[in-house]
């Protein structure tokens, strides 16, 4: 059963924290629903936490000077959130939204900064999350440079398989770089065939 921070870290990264980190996480994070559709980091707000995502998804996105969004990324299960502070940036570069009523385990950033310190095991947890971030903005800067958008969504549907029936059709078609209806279309021909 979950009832602490760390059981839910664990339970999700699969590994055992080390005592020194489970007492931080209990002593400094919560566990806290999220409804869906709230915004919890706002593009040039201060980044003060970490999202671990128990249940549910988010979504990142950009507004562009049109007052558009533009979606950047998704997380769910077993993911962080906002984690543009391990970058060690002051401001939030995009938004973050609750796209389902969510679970999640929120953790201060001077607290990730604190167990960095004291413990390898949370430096590798997260050397191994920002390595796997780069990997996944090398591969998408490559298919929205170099692929048509039938490629793109491909590539969506192998990268977030289990999120296409979960997610907002036309957030889906902001993330690959389409308009909606381009991503109907898609979808019509790809049944045609």
């Amino acid at each position: 059963m979950l009832n602490k921070p760390s059981d839910y870290i664990e339970a999700g990264l699969k590994l055992e924290l080390e005592e020194d980190l489970k007492y931080l996480f209990n002593s400094t994070a919560d566990i806290k629903m999220v409804p869906k559709g709230t915004i919890v980091l706002r593009q040039g707000q201060r980044v003060s936490s970490l999202y671990y995502i128990h249940k549910g998804i988010m979504r990142g996105y950009y507004i562009d000077a049109a007052g558009n969004d533009v979606t950047k990324c998704f997380a769910a299960e077993t993911e962080f959130a906002c984690a543009e502070g391990l970058l060690r940036v002051e401001e939030a570069r995009f938004s973050v939204e609750s796209l389902q009523d969510s679970i999640c385990v929120v953790i201060p950033y001077n607290s990730i900064d604190q167990g960095m310190k004291k413990t390898n095991q949370m430096k590798v947890i997260f050397t191994n999350y920002i390595q796997k971030i780069l990997v996944g903005m090398l591969n998408r800067e490559q298919a929205l440079l170099m692929k048509d958008a039938l490629e793109r969504y491909m590539e969506f549907k192998r990268e977030y398989s289990s999120l296409e029936s979960r997610i907002n059709q036309s957030y889906i078609a902001s993330y690959i770089g389409i308009r909606a209806s381009s991503l109907s279309r898609i979808k019509r021909s790809m049944k045609i065939e």
